[in-house]
C-alpha cells in the first residue's frame, strides 16, 4: 500500500525519514499546524533576508508572529493562499557579473520551508553520491574532498561545466513531473506549482515574468536538485565521475579524450531536460593547468581556498 503522511507537530524541526513509495496524501491540519509553522518560521529567521514586496521585514513578522501565522495557516487550509508578487535583485558574482536573486515574501519563505521540510526525504534517498549541494550533510566541503580523490585516482583531465542560466532556465512543466514522481499530494503539488507560477517584476527582461526556480526561494534549491538530477543519472550511468553541486558541475577523467566525451556527454543530458552548456564558460582543463571550482583553485598536487 501507497503510503500516506500524517505529520507530527514537530515537522520541520529535522528531515524526516520518508517511508517507502513515494508521499500520496499529507494531512493539512498536521502539515500547517501552527506548531510546524512556528518551526518553520525559526529557520526562515535564522536565515535572514530583507523583505519582500509587502515590505514586511523580519522584526515586524515576529512582532505579531502568532497571528500572522494563524492567518497563513487559515488561507492554506482554505486553499486561499496565494504567494505575492516576487522582487527581483541583482547580487554580485563570485567571479564577476550579476546574480538574479528573487526575493519572497517571509510567509511565502515560512510555508516553502514547512513544504520543503516534508517532501525532501522523498527525494533524499534517491539521490546519487555525486551530488552535494544543499542536501543534509553534505557540503562544499565534501564535494571538495571527492574532486580530491579523483585527482588522486589519476582523474586529472577535467570537464569542467558551466550551465547557462540554470535556475531560471528549469522547464516547469518538465520540474512539475519530476516532482510527481515522488510526491503525489495535491495540496503540496498546487503549492509547488503556484509558487513557480509567482509574478516577478524583473527589470531586466520586461515588466513580469514568472519566478520558476529562482534562486532566493526557500524551495529552489531542492527543486534544482530534483531537475539535475535526472543529468546526474545519465551521465552516472555512461560510467563518468562526476562531481556536482547544485549547478557547478566538473567530471574528471584519465585522459582528455574522456573528458571531450564528457562534455558532449553532458550537453547531450542538458539537452534532454531542456538546459544548455555555456560554452563561453565551459572548458576542458588539466589539473597541471589549474582551475576554479566551488571558490577552490585545483593545481596539481595542491588546492588553495579563494578569498
Amino acid at each position: 500500500m501507497s503510503p500516506s503522511l500524517h505529520l507530527p507537530d514537530d515537522v520541520g524541526t529535522d528531515l524526516l525519514a520518508a517511508p517507502r513509495g513515494p508521499l500520496r496524501r499529507v494531512d493539512p491540519e498536521a502539515l500547517f499546524s501552527l506548531d510546524a509553522l512556528r518551526r518553520a518560521w525559526l529557520k526562515v529567521r535564522a536565515a535572514g533576508g530583507g523583505p519582500g514586496v509587502d515590505g514586511v521585514t523580519i522584526r515586524r513578522f515576529e512582532k505579531e508572529l502568532e497571528a500572522n501565522l494563524a492567518a497563513l495557516r487559515a488561507e492554506l487550509l482554505a486553499g486561499r493562499y496565494r504567494p505575492y508578487p516576487v522582487k527581483r535583485l541583482l547580487a554580485p558574482k563570485p567571479g564577476g557579473g550579476l546574480r538574479p536573486i528573487a526575493l519572497w515574501a517571509l510567509r511565502d519563505r515560512v510555508v516553502q520551508r514547512l513544504v520543503h521540510d516534508c517532501i525532501a526525504p522523498y527525494f533524499e534517498r534517491h539521490f546519487l553520491d555525486c551530488s552535494f549541494g544543499f542536501r543534509p550533510g553534505r557540503g562544499v566541503a565534501d564535494a571538495v574532498q571527492a574532486v580530491l580523490a579523483h585527482r588522486d585516482a589519476n582523474r586529472r583531465w577535467v570537464a569542467d561545466v558551466d550551465i547557462k542560466d540554470c535556475f531560471d532556465s528549469l522547464d516547469p512543466n518538465l520540474l512539475m513531473r519530476f516532482v510527481r514522481r515522488q510526491v503525489k499530494d495535491p495540496t503540496i503539488l498546487r503549492l509547488i506549482r503556484a509558487w513557480l507560477n509567482a509574478r516577478v517584476f524583473n527589470a531586466l527582461r520586461g515588466p513580469w515574468t514568472r519566478a520558476g526556480a529562482s534562486q532566493g526561494a526557500v524551495i529552489s534549491p531542492l527543486l534544482a536538485n530534483v531537475y539535475l538530477h535526472q543529468v546526474d543519472l545519465q551521465l552516472t550511468g555512461q560510467g563518468y565521475h562526476l562531481v556536482r553541486y547544485a549547478d557547478d558541475l566538473v567530471i574528471c577523467c584519465r585522459r582528455k579524450r574522456e573528458a571531450q566525451r564528457a562534455m558532449e556527454a553532458t550537453a547531450v543530458a542538458l539537452r534532454r531536460v531542456r538546459l544548455q552548456i555555456n560554452p563561453h564558460k565551459s572548458r576542458l582543463v588539466h589539473f597541471d593547468q589549474g582551475f576554479q571550482f566551488l571558490g577552490v583553485f585545483f593545481l596539481r598536487n595542491e588546492h588553495f581556498y579563494l578569498g
